[in-house]
């Protein structure tokens, strides 16, 4: 962790132009993911244990890679967290595409 800046959850809203709630979506969506097998694929982010709350803070690096993950997300009701955020995402073509092209895989 050494001297380097550490930045707040609202920097890290205000670099990425996303709002709270999305960045706790999208670590809610990937704690989800583990539990269903999947390998971590965000940075896991300092907790200041000696103040209040024991607050997020990531560096430079974990910054990079949110950055890099907020460029592969599909935009849309149906992206790659659509299971998530679309309640209607289990009767969409795409996903009815996906099973059928699974099925005829075996």
């Amino acid at each position: 962790m050494n001297n380097e800046k550490l930045y707040t959850e609202n920097e890290i809203c205000e670099i990425l132009n996303i709002s709270h709630w999305t960045l706790k979506s999208w670590y809610l969506w990937e704690s989800r993911d583990i539990k269903n097998g999947a390998k971590r694929y965000l940075p896991v982010p300092y907790r200041l244990s000696g103040m209040k709350g024991r607050p997020k803070r990531w560096d430079k690096k974990m910054v990079d890679a949110l950055v890099k993950y907020q460029e592969t997300i599909v935009r849309g009701r149906n992206g790659i967290h659509g299971i998530y955020s679309n309640p209607d995402h289990f009767e969409t073509k795409k996903y009815k595409k996906s099973i059928e092209n699974t099925c005829n895989e075996k």
